[in-house]
């Protein structure tokens, strides 16, 4: 470095301005809240979490793609997970501890409500707009509330988020049963309609069927008692 490139530089790091940056970076380095170590490189946690779907089949709940981007590379893998800081590491225990706790085992745990549950029950929300754990994808991904339908705005901010998520969850399932039980309901009585057409149809059929009469007895033993014989 030239000298009076060094010069200048002690220059600028003597001023007000470069002190209060330096000030508020040795404060975010200390802080326990806010962002930790990263271990994506330079691929974005949206890229990671695209990779994890294609690998699993499926897509990966918000826990899951949070300790892919925060658990050191395993040479084994039956080595025991080390995360890049304590701090990394709670959050993730925070998010299972209230599943364990809280969440019914019927309800199912959709993507979803998982980043739902990690927005509102673990890191508690976004700070400057973005949520702890989502990084590129704060930009994409905007959670819906589900509020629309249930009552007025203030009845709506009342109510508890994931549990409205695990009770549209409960709705969605007890539909799709009444939706099956009226479809067996309209099949029987199909059924039912077509089986007493086919018994009103075996009725007329019975009578439009024409009667025979019995022979007539009597009208013979009278022509006999009638006939003469006029042998000689």
């Amino acid at each position: 470095m030239l000298l009076h490139v060094f010069d200048e530089l002690g220059q600028y790091w003597n001023t007000n301005k470069f002190k209060a940056i330096s000030d508020q970076a040795k404060m975010a380095r200390g802080s326990l809240k806010g962002g930790s170590l990263y271990i994506g490189g330079a691929k974005t946690v949206g890229t990671i979490a695209r990779e994890m779907e294609k690998e699993l089949g499926r897509t990966p709940i918000e826990p899951e793609v949070f300790k892919k981007t925060h658990v050191r590379k395993k040479e084994n893998e039956a080595d025991p997970d080390v995360w890049m800081e304590e701090r990394a590491e709670r959050p993730f225990n925070d998010f299972h501890k209230y599943i364990a706790e809280n969440l019914d085992s019927s309800v199912q745990l959709t993507p979803e409500l998982s980043t739902q549950i990690w927005k509102e029950k673990v890191v508690r929300g976004t700070y400057k707009g973005r949520c702890y754990g989502l990084g590129s994808r704060n930009d994409i991904r905007r959670l819906q509330s589900g509020l629309e339908s249930i009552g007025s705005s203030r009845q709506a901010e009342a109510l508890d988020g994931v549990q409205i998520a695990a009770m549209s969850n409960q709705i969605a399932k007890l539909t799709t049963a009444l939706a099956e039980s009226e479809r067996k309901r309209v099949d029987e009585q199909q059924s039912m309609s077509e089986t007493v057409h086919q018994i009103k149809e075996q009725v007329m059929n019975l009578a439009r069927r024409p009667t025979t009469s019995a022979p007539n007895d009597t009208d013979d033993e009278s022509d006999e008692d009638d006939y003469v014989d006029f042998t000689p």
